[in-house]
């Protein structure tokens, strides 16, 4: 699931926040394969056990590579990483989600949870389900053009264990919409089985708020 999304064969509405976008000076699908690669590590740091000599030598590549990119750190309202409409937003921290179809009101995909994500006992970890469920339903009630809004709460309900390292769907909507309150759900599937659901309530922005 490291491949990026066909966004020419996803039916969307113009402006739903769904699509890739263009960042000047930065190519996306460059930028995507490095963050694919610091997932692929993250992966092997979590299911190493290496020599202590190994994981000294490990350190040091990872030193070098921290080092290498010192000096492009730029403000984070000029960075890449969390302001693409790709799989995960060019980030490492959250499951990335692929989108298989969405509108102003409605978007269905994939995620899987891989080996960074364990909790215990071969399965995800309860904290990073919520992350994928306010990542995709934060983006959802600000899609269609919206103004722009935060989380106010998020309710999640754990009905079987998330497996590692498997295909599964998740779908979202937008429920209803009262004042500034804008109200969503969606649930998490393997197969015909909810894994989890939730229900989050998303605020509108006031004019001049962060």
């Amino acid at each position: 699931m490291n491949s990026p999304d066909n966004a020419d064969s996803v039916p969307l509405s113009t402006g739903s926040g769904w699509r890739p976008s263009d960042v000047e000076g930065v190519s996306i699908a460059r930028f995507e394969q490095v963050i694919g690669a610091l997932r692929t590590v993250q992966d092997r740091v979590a299911g190493a056990r290496a020599p202590e000599s190994e994981l000294v030598e490990a350190a040091k590549k990872l030193d070098e590579i921290s080092r290498f990119l010192a000096e492009f750190q730029v403000p984070h309202s000029e960075q890449v990483a969390g302001h693409l409409d790709v799989p995960g937003r060019g980030q490492s921290l959250v499951p990335a989600f692929h989108v298989d179809r969405a509108d102003d009101d409605s978007v269905s995909g994939r995620v899987s949870f891989s080996r960074f994500y364990l909790g215990g006992g071969g399965a995800a970890h309860g904290g990073a389900i919520p992350l994928v469920f306010d990542e995709v339903l934060g983006r959802l009630a600000n899609a269609g053009g919206r103004v722009r809004s935060r989380t106010a709460y998020l309710n999640v309900n754990y009905r079987v264990i998330t497996p590692l390292d498997e295909e599964l769907t998740l779908e979202a909507r937008f429920d209803s919409e009262v004042g500034r309150k804008r109200f969503l759900s969606a649930e998490l599937r393997k197969a015909d089985v909810v894994l989890a659901d939730a229900e989050g309530l998303f605020v509108a922005l006031r004019a001049g708020q962060p």
